[in-house]
């Protein structure tokens, strides 16, 4: 009898833990759907519908100096949902055809490459493909200082004097130079530490302005290296800096247009060019960087915020609508801020007008 207890026991307290251990699994299994479903559903929310705009063509030649953004500008009513509609994905070339239909899943967007034959004898040519952007409208931002942070300034050269102890330097005067960061062509842009850069909002600094001076190459290289100074924008004395002009560090990255990934905002604030308003293809300085998740090649809504009028009637303050006044396109992220390239505006581009994740 003691024994049938003790049987009857074990098999219970066994039973138990395998109801214990079901009831485990089946409670991650719910969690596991109930995150899923959640996740879809957010995910499904940030999901934008791609539109055609009113009378769009059916059918397009890529020309010499068109833009990514000016051929889905052809298009879309969104144009960074190009690579959405791109079927391909491949680089496009002046000459290519394309192909517009709007089927039930939405539009699609395919590629003809289209080559003329000839029985004559051909002069072929390398085409060069189609850019994001074009280059030669940021080229100046790229090839000297405009904006820069705290942690590029930490790793700048710094003039010492000048050879026969000249105070001040002009063209073609070599001088002395310490702590050079690394050039691979041996040439380095001058420059001087203006005013500091300001969050509009919160008050942070976020990088410092600075002014170009001028250009100079490697003569001898050591601890202390010996440089001559090529061309001179300006006088240059003992306490300048100098950053190197690195291909690579110069060179226009390549990107796809496309949404920033979370829900940002901030405003754009102004450049070096002391501009209060801007215009198309103007660059921009926006108070958004890498810590706001932003990438090179996301696109940014433009929205002016509405002005405060007196009503006539009540006398009493409002507030007029805002207005999305244009795109604008990140092409250089640092940290804190980042270069901006102003695609598209229906009227001038203003300092402090805001920027957002479209459609958000």
């Amino acid at each position: 009898m003691k024994i049938l207890t003790l049987n009857v026991t074990i098999r219970s307290n066994r039973f138990s833990d395998n109801v214990r251990f079901g009831q485990r699994v089946r409670q991650a299994v719910v969690s596991v759907i109930l995150v899923f479903v959640l996740f879809s559903a957010a995910w499904a929310e940030t999901r934008t519908s791609v539109d055609l705009i009113e009378g769009f063509p059916r059918s397009y030649t890529v020309r010499e100096g068109d833009t990514l953004w000016d051929i889905a500008s052809q298009f879309l009513r969104r144009p960074w949902q190009w690579i959405e509609v791109w079927q391909e994905g491949d680089a496009l070339y002046p000459g290519d055809v394309l192909m517009v239909s709007a089927g039930n899943n939405g539009p699609r967007i395919k590629v003809l490459k289209v080559e003329k034959r000839s029985p004559r004898v051909r002069v072929i040519t390398t085409a060069q493909p189609v850019p994001t952007i074009a280059s030669d409208t940021v080229r100046s931002f790229l090839e000297g200082p405009m904006i820069m942070d705290s942690a590029e300034l930490s790793q700048a050269g710094q003039v010492v004097s000048g050879v026969g102890d000249d105070v001040v330097l002009a063209q073609h005067d070599r001088f002395f130079a310490a702590g050079l960061p690394t050039s691979t062509t041996g040439f380095y842009r001058v420059f001087r530490i203006g005013e500091s850069v300001i969050h509009p909002g919160t008050g942070e600094t976020l990088g410092s302005q600075t002014i170009d001076l001028g250009t100079a190459r490697i003569v001898s290289e050591g601890v202390i290296a010996t440089l001559e100074l090529v061309t001179a924008k300006r006088e240059v004395s003992r306490g300048d800096l100098l950053v190197s002009t690195n291909a690579e560090q110069n060179r226009l990255s390549s990107f796809t247009l496309h949404r920033p990934r979370q829900d940002v905002t901030g405003q754009i604030m102004r450049a070096t060019t002391g501009l209060a308003e801007f215009a198309r293809l103007d660059t921009v300085l926006l108070s958004l960087g890498k810590r706001d998740m932003l990438r090179e090649g996301d696109v940014l809504e433009i929205w002016r915020s509405g002005r405060s009028l007196t009503d006539p009637t009540t006398g009493e303050l409002v507030t007029t609508p805002g207005e999305p006044v244009g795109y604008v396109m990140a092409y250089r992220v640092y940290d804190k801020f980042s270069h901006g390239l102003v695609l598209e505006c229906r009227q001038p581009v203003q300092m402090y007008d805001h920027v957002r994740r479209p459609d958000a």
